[in-house]
């Protein structure tokens, strides 16, 4: 590696830190009330971001909140959550970036990561070189809380909810679509935003601009035997680090995915297939694309990813390898967890069998009972066209695999 690219993965395992650090080094007391220039008019949603994560706001009308005893319980209780998932997690999965994947956002500019649901700190966390970030999911879009028209106790039911909302995912590393169904529906707590926003805070970011994002030019409503179906939405968040010029984005889209959904919404295919090309990322997402229901997503997603990181439950291994994908093989692999033990892929077990890959040092995906446990699996990949285009160079960190095109799982 390169003085210039070790510098590179040192500053993106530091950022990946800071999640921990921001947290740690950050006492109620060190908080600074901000003035409304500082963060272009979205001083407010930042200090909701902050007091949800359980980081000392910035927005004078909050300050009685954190003032309550509510809060500071909640506080302890975030804090403790974040500094177990830093010392299990965060760390190592920076020191594996810095060893597994290539410096920059891998290609293109854009992260591309379909079944996302609210999960951005797993996309921050393995990619903060990308500058757009494509997620989409079942999961409502939903809204700011507003927090200072809350009551104290309207306050504290959110906080609790918040805390409901993040157990998985800081237990396991992911979110549980049918707890999801619940928590972000509850009086005070609302869709996928606000948990990103907590995500933003914790990791240091400054939230810029919320705003709702349409694909289709206009007031589409599909109907179907004039009942109404269920229309597509999108929200854009921008964001940037303290003391950068570069603004990113979060593009989150609200939709149904499947064959029959993108019917109702050709758009939005349109719209995954113009970012091309672009790295994707798949964890966590229910086996959905080893199913015929997912095969127009799952031909767009093959046609316009030049570099995939995925666990076993994305794209089925046999189907990349018959497409001329050369992976890269990380961790351990066992028959899928219930209910998705049929989604096991022989062609993948013999993979793994082959290259006797070293096990995760973080916990990732289903496989997971407990922080020790080494089941856990990611697959890393270049397409054919990046193939090409890298040919002559290092490829992909050495990795030799013949192509099949049996299409066995």
């Amino acid at each position: 590696m390169t003085p210039s690219a070790l510098r590179s993965w040192l500053a993106a395992a530091l950022g990946a830190l800071s999640v921990v650090l921001t947290v740690a080094l950050c006492p109620p007391a060190a908080a600074q009330m901000r003035a409304d220039f500082d963060l272009g008019a979205q001083w407010r949603i930042n200090s909701v971001a902050r007091l949800m994560a359980g980081l000392p706001p910035i927005y004078p009308a909050h300050k009685e909140f954190a003032a309550s005893g509510q809060w500071k319980a909640h506080s302890a209780a975030m804090q403790a959550a974040m500094k177990k998932v830093g010392a299990e997690r965060v760390a190592a999965m920076a020191a594996w970036r810095a060893r597994a994947l290539p410096s920059g956002c891998p290609v293109g500019k854009t992260l591309l990561y379909p079944f996302a649901g609210p999960d951005f700190l797993n996309a921050w966390w393995l990619f903060p070189e990308c500058e757009t970030f494509v997620l989409f999911g079942l999961e409502h879009i939903g809204e700011v809380p507003r927090i200072e028209s809350m009551t104290g106790p309207q306050f504290e039911r959110l906080m609790g909810d918040v805390r409901a909302a993040t157990a998985d995912f800081f237990d396991r590393n992911y979110f549980i679509t049918e707890n999801m169904t619940r928590q972000l529906r509850t009086a005070q707590l609302r869709g996928v935003v606000p948990l990103m926003m907590i995500s933003m805070a914790v990791s240091g970011l400054d939230i810029l601009r919320i705003v709702p994002l349409d694909i289709a030019g206009g007031d589409a409503k599909p109907r179907s035997k004039g009942r109404s179906l269920r229309a597509l939405k999108g929200v854009t968040i921008e964001f940037k680090q303290p003391g950068s010029g570069v603004v990113r984005r979060v593009h989150y889209f609200s939709g149904d995915a499947t064959d029959r959904g993108l019917a109702r919404y050709p758009e939005f295919l349109a719209y995954v297939r113009g970012l091309a090309p672009a790295t994707t990322f798949l964890k966590s997402a229910s086996y959905l694309l080893h199913s015929r229901d997912f095969g127009q997503l799952r031909d767009a997603l093959l046609d316009v990813s030049g570099y995939l990181v995925q666990d076993d439950s994305g794209l089925p291994y046999a189907t990349l390898l018959a497409r001329g994908w050369q992976m890269q093989l990380h961790g351990r692999y066992d028959v899928p967890i219930p209910p998705f033990e049929r989604a096991f892929q022989p062609a993948l077990y013999r993979a793994y069998g082959e290259q006797k890959p070293d096990k995760l040092p973080f916990t990732f995906g289903y496989q997971y009972h407990d922080y020790r446990d080494e089941r856990s699996n990611v697959m890393v990949g270049r397409g054919p066209a990046v193939q090409l285009q890298a040919a002559g160079g290092e490829g992909l960190r050495g990795v030799s695999l013949k192509s099949s095109t049996r299409l066995d799982r």
